[in-house]
Formats: structure tokens, sequence, C-alpha cells
């Protein structure tokens, strides 16, 4: 698996980024993605994250995590972007009582069920996805 981390606000060391494509890489394989698929993660801050928002979403605040599918099933072979902001993900790990890197393994879990097609625009999505979100940060835990 290739896995690409941009990190455009300079915020993250290289052991951060190690372990962020360690993450990446163990829940693909737990959801049967191949091993052959290309992913990419970029870090961003909250000003480019609000305009991305506002130009993709027409939502015109910021966002701690967007997903950008590239490709559907069965062809993963290049899966998509997450883009996270590191000034979101970074207040909210205060906010949640987490360390910064807890509050990026849940949002690398989430863009990447976000980008193999789940979602929560609906309550059942929304179980189904939050459950499966459970699953991946047992998995992760020690990471």
């Amino acid at each position: 698996m290739k896995i690409g981390i941009l990190d455009e606000t300079s915020g993250l060391d290289s052991k951060t980024k190690s372990s962020i494509k360690k993450i990446a890489r163990l829940v693909l394989k737990e959801q049967d993605v191949p091993g052959d698929c290309e992913l990419s993660i970029t870090f961003i801050d909250d000003a480019q994250m609000r305009e991305l928002n506002r130009t993709y979403r027409k939502i015109d605040r910021t966002t701690d995590v967007l997903s950008f599918p590239q490709s559907e099933w069965p062809d993963f072979t290049i899966l998509g972007d997450i883009i996270i902001s590191l000034d979101t993900a970074e207040r909210h790990s205060k906010s949640y009582g987490v360390s910064l890197h807890e509050e990026l393994k849940k949002l690398i879990v989430h863009g990447i069920l976000h980008l193999l097609g789940h979602d929560h625009k609906k309550k059942k999505e929304t179980e189904i996805m939050r459950e499966r979100e459970k699953e991946l940060s047992l998995l992760i835990k020690d990471l």
C-alpha cells in the first residue's frame, strides 16, 4: 500500500507521520482493501479547511476531516484523499481530553471509512459507521 502524508502545517514530526502510516495501513488491511491501493493524507490549517468545506460541501466553516474518494469498489487502486485540519484536531483533542495522537487516529479511521463508502447522513448508516469505528479503534489502540 502506498500511503502519502503531506503536512502543509509543518506541525507533525516524522515519528507521528510514520505512526499515521501504520494506522492507515492496518485499517485498510482490516477492511480488505487490496495491497496495491494508494491513499493520500494531507494536514492543513482551519483557513484551508474552511475553503475546502465551502467549495465542496457548501458549508462555510471549518471541519475536522474531509474525504475525497477516487475509486469505487472493487477498484481501489487509487483510494482517495483524506484531508485533516490539524487546528481543529488539536482543539478537539483538548476539549475531549485526549491526546492529539488519539484524535488523529479517530479521524484517520473516520476518513478511511468514508472513502470506502460509509456515511452518516441517516440514522442506520450512522449506527453502522459508528460501530465499525469502534471496532477499528480497538484494533489500533496500541499504535
